[in-house]
């Protein structure tokens, strides 16, 4: 057992490492070659819950806690100033990879060490950032949606659907003025690599309903009312200021690099 938490404790530290794989061209990637790297790992661990009754749940919940608690004892020796983007790319790290991992083949035994070890960590609050239980198709399939994913994001939140005018005003944006330019087509193929990074980002906050709601007033609905008026450079420069301001503030540490 120690062997496998060691092995687990170093799978962790990895995943945080290549955090820089967690763009929507390398990410499939990345994820099925490392999956093959530590399959034997993540073969291992049904094995050693094997058995019935209390034994059997003692070795699965150790198995769930070993990465919560080696990442809590790490984190507390994280720099103040440095907490709250190491959160984020510890949070991230769980959720792009490490989970999805455990769950990848939807093996049982796997799934309730994944269950238990989102448990531990939001009860031991690791970050102070909550965590979700998460898998690989939910993840990949983030990065094959289109232009309006933050907005959409937004306007889940907000109960509306996906014909609801502000998702159609800047979907029509998106295809009639930025689709129309080479600097229009960049800004969209950037916004494909960062929104859904974004995005999950803010799932994790405590608030994040708070947070869509700010988004909405301070720049989705101005742009939503630019488009409609034809001030496309305005709806481009607010729509960009948005994508910077929230990069800064939610994405991992890599996406922030200079």
């Amino acid at each position: 057992m120690e062997e496998t938490r060691k092995k687990l404790e170093d799978f962790f530290d990895e995943m945080v490492k290549n955090m820089k794989y967690f763009k929507r061209k390398s990410y499939e990637q990345f994820f099925k070659d490392t999956y093959e790297k530590y399959r034997d790992l993540m073969a291992s661990l049904p094995v050693l819950c094997e058995g019935e009754g209390l034994e059997a749940e003692e070795a699965l919940e150790e198995l769930a806690g070993a990465i919560p608690m080696y990442a809590r004892s790490k984190f507390l020796e994280v720099p103040k100033r440095k907490k709250e983007p190491t959160g984020i790319d510890y949070n991230m790290a769980m959720a792009v990879y490490v989970v999805p991992m455990l769950v990848y083949q939807h093996d049982p035994v796997n799934e309730r060490i994944a269950t238990r070890m989102v448990e531990i960590w939001n009860e031991s609050k690791v970050t102070g950032l909550p965590l979700q239980k998460s898998n690989y198709e939910q993840i990949a399939g983030g990065f094959r949606k289109g232009l309006c994913f933050i907005t959409t994001a937004v306007c889940e939140y907000q109960g509306k659907t996906d014909e609801c005018q502000e998702l159609t005003t800047l979907r029509e944006y998106r295809d009639q003025y930025l689709g129309q330019s080479q600097e229009g087509c960049a800004m969209v193929e950037e916004y494909y690599e960062i929104a859904p990074i974004l995005v999950l980002s803010i799932e994790m906050h405590r608030e994040p309903g708070k947070i869509y709601e700010e988004i909405y007033q301070e720049y989705l609905r101005p742009c939503v009312e630019y488009a409609k008026k034809k001030e496309n450079e305005k709806c481009r420069d607010l729509y960009a200021d948005m994508v910077g301001s929230l990069r800064q503030r939610f994405a991992p540490s890599h996406l922030n690099r200079v």
